[in-house]
C-alpha cells in the first residue's frame, strides 16, 4: 500500500489526514517527535544528518515510489529526509495554510495576537 508520510513535529490537522489519505493511501507520522530534534552543535556533519534522515524513514516505513511526503522542520535535517524519498521515487508536498492574524485587545491594554491557519491541500515541491 502506498503511504503518505507526515515528517513534522507538530501533528497533522484532521483536515490534512482526511487529503493525505485521497485515494487510499495510508497516512503515516514520526511518533517519536525527538526524532526531529537537531542539537545545537556547531560541528554536527553531513553524517550526523543522514544517519538521522535514515532513522526517520525507518520511523515511517521507509519510502518508495509512489509513496508522498511532506517533510517539515530544520532545513539541514528536512533535506536529507528528502534527499532519501525523492531518491525512493517518493513525490513530496508542501501544505498551503494562509495566516489569518487576528489582534485581541486584552484588559490591561496588550494586543494579543492569534493567527489563523486555513489549509487549503497540498503543493508539489519542485525539485531545483
Amino acid at each position: 500500500m502506498k503511504t503518505f508520510a507526515f515528517i513534522m513535529s507538530h501533528v497533522p490537522t484532521a483536515e490534512q489526514i482526511t487529503a493525505a489519505s485521497e485515494g487510499g493511501r495510508e497516512v503515516v507520522q514520526v511518533n517519536d517527535k525527538k526524532l526531529l530534534i537537531v542539537p545545537d552543535d556547531a560541528n554536527l556533519g553531513r553524517d550526523w544528518f543522514v544517519q538521522r534522515a535514515e532513522e526517520i524513514a525507518l520511523a515511517v516505513g521507509g519510502f518508495s515510489a509512489g509513496d508522498v511526503a511532506h517533510i517539515m522542520g530544520q532545513a539541514q535535517l528536512a533535506s536529507a529526509v528528502q534527499a532519501l524519498a525523492r531518491q525512493a521515487g517518493a513525490e513530496l508536498v508542501e501544505s498551503v495554510t494562509p495566516r489569518v492574524s487576528k489582534d485581541i485587545p486584552q484588559p490591561d491594554g496588550t494586543v494579543k495576537k492569534e493567527f489563523i491557519f486555513t489549509f487549503k491541500g497540498f503543493r508539489l515541491v519542485h525539485s531545483y
